[in-house]
């Protein structure tokens, strides 16, 4: 669901770069984000802007029946390829 909202910035793809970009985020149980921050962040600046902005830019679903009924935080790891790998 993520990587469908990923946008890989011109200048990775004009540069070749890719990377990878862990992303910690906070869910109501609707499924709505409370907050995203970059946890474990590239070395290429632009891949955790545009890792970050893929987590903002998400649509989530409310949480399953058997899931915790309360606000709960997730991490993922975004990966952006320039070369369109």
């Amino acid at each position: 669901m993520i990587q469908r909202h990923l946008h890989v910035p011109a200048m990775l793809k004009a540069m070749g770069l890719s990377g990878h970009s862990t992303i910690e985020f906070r869910l109501s149980p609707g499924g709505r984000l409370l907050w995203a921050k970059v946890l474990v962040p590239s070395r290429v600046r632009a891949v955790n802007g545009a890792a970050l902005a893929a987590v903002e830019r998400g649509h989530y679903p409310p949480f399953l029946k058997r899931m915790p009924k309360r606000d709960t935080t997730f991490e993922v790891t975004v990966h952006i390829s320039g070369d369109g790998s």
